[in-house]
């Protein structure tokens, strides 16, 4: 026995198990948690957390959300979520109009070297950011909402029963 550790090691719970977990692999998608505060400066800039921007390596785009706020997908995830779209909606009229609801409202994500991404005018005022923005992790896509409206969202949501859906956790 060598430091707590019997001779024959682990048995079989550690014989396969390669480097950093390798048995298990690694989440091949993003998931982003939390909810931070930040100041929107006078150019439109607003600083993105570095665990978000951990998750943005091949970049990413910034559309308008369905609700008042502004999504921002990983670029994989928006090639994902493009093609979903095109083979979930079988009219070719209402996939025009899905296709260009969101792909016209759409830019890709301007960040600068302290991690501030650029949010067009356009952006800005359709989430009705003034000065301050509230970034919101969603599980495969942050969102930047006014702290006022994501606020009025936390009650909407308080009041929700989720008690009949099939959550796992």
């Amino acid at each position: 026995m060598d430091k707590g550790v019997p001779s024959g090691g682990w048995g079989p719970y550690t014989s396969d198990v390669g480097q950093s977990g390798a048995k298990w692999g690694t989440m091949s998608k993003p998931i982003f948690l939390g909810e931070n505060r930040h100041t929107v400066d006078a150019k439109g800039r607003v600083a993105i957390p570095a665990r978000f921007r951990a998750k943005l390596e091949r970049g990413a785009v910034l559309t308008r959300g369905v609700d008042d706020c502004l999504y921002v997908f990983p670029v994989e995830t928006w090639e994902e979520k493009a093609e979903e779209m095109a083979a979930a909606i079988t009219d070719a009229r209402l996939r025009r109009i899905a296709e260009r609801r969101f792909f016209a409202y759409s830019t890709e994500l301007e960040m600068d070297a302290q991690g501030r991404a650029l949010l067009p005018l356009k952006f800005r005022q359709y989430a009705g950011l003034n000065g301050e923005a509230m970034i919101v992790g969603a599980r495969d896509r942050f969102e930047i909402w006014s702290p006022e409206r994501w606020e009025a969202f936390e009650e909407e949501m308080a009041a929700e029963d989720l008690s009949g859906l099939p959550l796992p956790f």
